[in-house]
């Protein structure tokens, strides 16, 4: 089969393909798991349910849109989504995600801490409500279902699925279109927190999304983002797994949380130094590749 499947496509035809994919893939994800929740009973706050509405929304929802869109009009899909092999420095991208955690735990705090002013105070309650209802789903998730399934549910699926969309197809987007990729990164990271919907949460997420975006425009492969996202993801669902086992007592809402200034500056410093060392170590490979 050769690629692209719609040929001589314009850069206006391809974002609107793009964008009528992505919306076809988030409606019928949720049509078809509303189907399947009525179609299984126990309402939608059982657990098979949610489960099954999870991996609807992920892969039908997340990963089918970029999959099909770089089918329909990329020469090479594949590798436009960055299946490329690893850059073995790239790993330090899973370090970063551990040194960051003072630091991010300091602005999720702040985050959390912030207040409506009174004329906004009804909207600030339903964001509230919001956040609320997505951490008790989550915890009910964890509590009520294996470990295994939680972490390929909430952690490999949504890692795969996000980090496809986002970094694959939407930041190259931008890249392509605002000229300026340190630009493009910080929208798309902008965009990426926005998607999940938790005002309260908005900028420790971006802050993720802003390393994801940076390790995939530095490695030029989607795994190391991919790998990131999972460790990121799958540390919350340990931690909450380990509580509701009986198993620890750490808070899993302050984890990492410090209120040393010295830490907090550590960890961002350090965390900076990664990249710094990851972007250094792309420029001496791509030039011994140049000399040889």
């Amino acid at each position: 089969m050769k690629f692209p499947l719609i040929k001589n496509t314009t850069q206006g035809s391809k974002l609107l393909t793009f964008t009528l994919l992505l919306i076809f893939g988030l409606i019928f994800s949720s049509l078809l798991g509303f189907l399947i929740t009525m179609m299984n009973g126990g309402g939608f706050t059982d657990l098979k349910n949610l489960q099954i509405t999870q991996i609807l929304n992920q892969v039908v929802g997340f990963m089918l849109p970029p999959v099909l869109y770089v089918l329909l009009v990329k020469e090479k899909p594949f590798n436009y989504l960055g299946f490329k092999k690893i850059p073995i420095w790239s790993l330090l991208g899973i370090v970063a995600m551990l040194t960051i955690i003072p630091f991010l735990s300091m602005v999720s705090e702040w985050n959390d801490g912030i207040v409506f002013p009174e004329s906004l105070r009804a909207l600030e309650e339903k964001l509230r409500g919001t956040q609320e209802m997505s951490e008790k789903i989550i915890k009910m998730f964890i509590s009520q279902g294996s470990l295994f399934s939680s972490l390929v549910i909430i952690a490999a699926l949504a890692a795969v699925s996000e980090e496809l969309l986002f970094r694959s197809v939407i930041q190259k987007a931008f890249v392509k279109v605002i000229g300026n990729p340190h630009l493009a990164i910080v929208v798309t990271a902008i965009i990426f927190s926005a998607f999940h919907m938790d005002f309260f949460g908005f900028f420790p997420r971006a802050i993720l999304g802003l390393m994801l975006g940076y390790m995939f425009y530095f490695s030029g492969s989607i795994f190391p983002s991919m790998l990131m996202h999972f460790v990121n993801n799958a540390t919350i669902v340990v931690l909450y797994y380990m509580n509701t086992r009986g198993f620890s007592d750490i808070d899993v809402e302050s984890f990492g949380s410090t209120s040393n200034a010295i830490v907090i500056i550590l960890s961002l410093i350090v965390t900076v130094a990664i990249f710094i060392t990851c972007y250094r170590l792309k420029n001496k490979t791509e030039q011994l590749k140049n000399d040889n």
